[in-house]
Parts: C-alpha cells; sequence; structure tokens
C-alpha cells in the first residue's frame, strides 16, 4: 500500500482558490474600514487644535497669531500645548488658516494613498469639520 506523504496539486491548487476568493471579498472592506479611521483621525485632531485655539482665546483674550499659514503640527503642539500624534505629521499635512485670527484648520491627506482629501474646520464657531476632494470623503 502507498504511503501517502504530501497533498496532491489538485487539493493545492483548491485551497489557494479558495483563499484568493476570501482575499478578493475582503479587501474592499479592509480599505473602506482603513480610510474611515483615517478620516476619523483627522476629524479628531482638528477638533483638538479648534478646542486648544478657544482655550488659548480665553486664557490670552485674543487667538495665537499665526503666520499665513503654519504646516509644521510640532509648531501647532508647542505653541498650543497640544501632544498631536506622530502619525498626524506622517499621514496629514495639517495647517491653521489665519487673516488676523485664525479661521480654519486644514488636514490634507499626504504620502502612500493619498487621494488630495482634505478635512477643514472653522476654529472660531461650532460645527463638524467638512471634507473635500479626493476618493474617501464621506457622502
Amino acid at each position: 500500500m502507498w504511503k501517502r506523504k504530501g497533498f496532491t496539486l489538485a487539493e493545492i491548487l483548491v485551497v489557494l482558490v479558495i483563499i484568493g476568493v476570501l482575499a478578493s471579498l475582503g479587501w474592499p472592506s479592509y480599505v473602506g474600514i482603513k480610510e474611515k479611521s483615517l478620516n476619523g483621525e483627522a476629524k479628531t485632531n482638528l477638533a483638538l487644535i479648534r478646542a486648544a485655539e478657544k482655550i488659548y482665546r480665553m486664557e490670552q483674550n485674543f487667538y495665537y497669531p499665526y503666520a499665513s499659514t503654519t504646516d509644521v503640527a510640532s509648531d501647532i503642539n508647542s505653541l498650543l500645548k497640544l501632544s498631536l500624534p506622530e502619525s498626524a505629521t506622517r499621514l496629514w499635512s495639517i495647517s491653521l488658516n489665519a487673516a488676523g485670527a485664525p479661521e480654519s484648520a486644514d488636514a490634507t491627506r499626504i504620502n502612500a494613498g493619498a487621494d488630495g482629501r482634505k478635512w477643514t474646520i472653522n476654529l472660531s464657531g461650532e460645527g463638524d469639520p467638512t471634507c473635500s476632494g479626493g476618493t474617501y470623503c464621506p457622502p
């Protein structure tokens, strides 16, 4: 009697086909969930910046006097006493737009998977961040 010590080519091919089908079904969900979490990260960082601006205004009686644009999260961290995560600079270009008083903060997607998506939040008022451009802006 023959002792079977391995798998046949047909068995291996069937397993590979099953794995391929499962991967092709799961990949779009994975990408969508990943992009939703990146959107959430941008919105959270912008909400933190808005809260820090409000606190700064309450303490100093004026908004922090930025240049026309500040685009370094470490500067924003030190000036507004925040601790934005490192991924804030690795995945997003964060900037504060000022005209006498800061009007808005932007987070623009950069690096791998960058699609030009941009989140903007009004610093002096209320309301949620809005998304423009890019593939993964919510409808």
